[in-house]
């Protein structure tokens, strides 16, 4: 069920019994004192017309919002798959959160057992000093470019270069974006 939907069948609803308890009225109260208890259930009901359009307009400016929202992803997700180097998007406490087909290919893994580990997993442990700097730099809010070599999921090296930007939300650092470009092709074994 589409967001509001639920809230907008139950206005309908108030609205159809109003109605009846309006007609009810007029046929059960005399006539003098029925235009005095119709008076204030007429009012309820303009009322209850007035905050139906605004529901209704409500729920159709979300559901826009959320298409709106959803195509904007789409679109982010593609431009992040059809690049032919890799880019990543790491957390706050370092690990990743997106890996896009072209990082999980230099690495030869799925982009599933990527995620959720540390860069550190991956880089050869020699170059770990330069990934800790790297990170260091980013927390300082200054984005860097760095060479440092990677090891496949088959064992062999590979020697790439680094340019990874803090991330930021509310202006407080989130996490980092790093694309990551081969300087040597990988092992074909």
């Amino acid at each position: 069920m589409k967001p509001g939907q639920s809230e907008l069948r139950w206005a309908y609803v108030l609205f159809a019994l109003l109605a009846i308890d309006s007609f009810q009225v007029v046929l059960l109260v005399p006539r003098p004192t029925a235009y005095l208890v119709l008076l204030p259930l007429l009012m309820v009901q303009v009322l209850a017309i007035w905050l139906a359009q605004r529901l209704i307009r409500v729920v159709r400016g979300h559901r826009l919002l959320q298409e709106s929202y959803a195509q904007e992803l789409d679109f982010a997700r593609q431009v992040m798959e059809s690049v032919e180097h890799g880019l990543t998007v790491l957390d706050s406490s370092g690990r990743f959160v997106y890996v896009n087909r072209a990082y999980a290919a230099l690495l030869g893994l799925p982009a599933a057992q990527i995620v959720g580990r540390s860069p550190f997993d991956f880089t050869v442990p020699d170059d770990h000093t330069y990934l800790t700097q790297a990170r260091d730099v980013r927390r300082e809010g200054r984005s860097n470019t760095y060479r440092t070599r990677l090891r496949r999921a088959d064992g062999s090296e590979v020697e790439v270069q680094i340019t990874g930007t803090p991330r930021l939300h509310q202006g407080r650092m989130v996490g980092n974006f790093a694309a990551i470009v081969p300087v040597s092709q990988p092992d074909p074994h």
